[in-house]
């Protein structure tokens, strides 16, 4: 194998580790992001029993539960 054969076999494995990090690291962003949604709607629905009767609340509810279903795999869902 001459050197630019192995330099193109490490430059070829270099790329695909790459790849495989930006896919694991857009998969921890995703469950991060769902994590923090998920603790925001369980404060505003805790206020929602509460009492919180407010436009504001229930639009805030309504824009982080399309998100959701956006993070699902529709993305149509933030058109609402």
């Amino acid at each position: 194998m001459t050197r630019e054969e192995r330099l193109a076999q490490f430059e070829a494995e270099c790329a695909q580790q790459e790849a495989e990090y930006n896919e694991r690291e857009a998969e921890m962003l995703r469950l991060l992001e769902w994590k923090r949604i998920e603790k925001t709607l369980a404060g505003l629905y805790r206020a929602r029993y509460a009492g919180d009767k407010t436009i504001l609340t229930a639009q805030r509810i309504d824009r982080f539960e399309r998100l959701q279903q956006c993070l699902l795999g529709s993305p149509a869902a933030l058109a609402g």
